[in-house]
């Protein structure tokens, strides 16, 4: 999302308005995955700067269990597999959670897991 301007923007109108942005556990695997596979011009060093400077949500137990609850729901809507993934399934559980929405360009999988998206 970097190089993404409406991201950026979108970031920026969070911070102006005081929104509190929580930074899921596997979205940290999810930056340093695209750092390491070369899929972002980004250094390692600039995600874990970057990263730094927002509050974290692990995975614990309530959030296994409501992402599973979540994605046991999305594959029962579409009666089958909804191929949503298991990290989805987490960040969606995190926003269920803590009743805040999630801030994403991939909406299909989100919608399919019926929590709220904020999109940019």
């Amino acid at each position: 999302m970097a190089e993404d301007p409406d991201a950026f923007s979108k970031g920026a109108e969070l911070v102006e308005n005081g929104e509190m942005q929580w930074l899921p556990t596997p979205v940290v695997a999810e930056a340093y995955y695209g750092v390491a596979t070369a899929r972002s011009d980004t250094s390692e060093q600039e995600v874990r700067n970057t990263l730094l400077g927002y509050p974290r949500i692990d995975i614990d137990e309530e959030i296994a269990r409501t992402a599973g609850e979540l994605l046991a729901q999305a594959d029962d809507r579409v009666g089958g597999n909804a191929g949503v993934g298991p990290n989805d399934g987490y960040i969606a559980a995190m926003a269920d959670v803590l009743d805040d929405a999630v801030l994403t360009d991939n909406v299909d999988d989100f919608e399919a897991l019926g929590v709220s998206i904020e999109t940019y």
